[in-house]
């Protein structure tokens, strides 16, 4: 959507390679940053919202994309003690391409597209102001088709708070 590519645009600043940004012929909703004090209100926020998105859209495709192989685990532990259907972890880019909820990191999901993306712990600590970071962050929003959500435990990273978010 038009929304998810000026968040993605907006994410390379300085880095962008193209002077414009790819025609998007779609809008939906806006790009949201949810924050939180601790990561069990994050999961628990999280469980809450993808049971109705579940029940709303059973054929809906969502990745939550933690920073490190031991977040996703801790991510997927949490969602399913939380007792969602469907919730799979994902390592060695083994996705099913089935409805449902993968839990992986953004490295695993490059060249994929899935219905909705949650990009979690976007923290200064996990998302420095680096170029590396900035490319990791563009690669996750990009593959997002209807709607992106960033989560952070704490403190944002400084580089979304530049970006167009609501």
């Amino acid at each position: 959507t038009q929304q998810i590519l000026d968040f993605a645009m907006s994410l390379l600043g300085d880095l962008r390679e193209d002077d414009e940004a790819p025609v998007t012929t779609r809008t939906g909703p806006p790009v949201e940053l949810f924050r939180f004090s601790d990561p069990g209100a994050c999961v628990g926020f999280l469980a809450a919202a993808l049971r109705e998105l579940s029940r709303s859209e059973p054929s809906a495709s969502v990745a939550i994309l933690p920073p490190s192989p031991d977040a996703s685990a801790l991510y997927h532990q949490g969602l399913v003690n939380s007792d969602l259907s469907q919730v799979r972890l994902v390592e060695n880019q083994k996705f099913t391409v089935l409805p449902g909820i993968e839990v992986t990191e953004i490295e695993q999901v490059k060249g994929l597209e899935l219905d909705y993306i949650v990009l979690a712990d976007v923290t200064d600590r996990n998302y420095p102001g680096t170029p590396a970071s900035r490319r990791l962050l563009h690669v996750g929003a990009t593959r997002a088709i209807h709607q992106l959500w960033l989560t952070s435990v704490g403190t944002p990273s400084s580089l979304v708070s530049g970006a167009t978010l609501v």
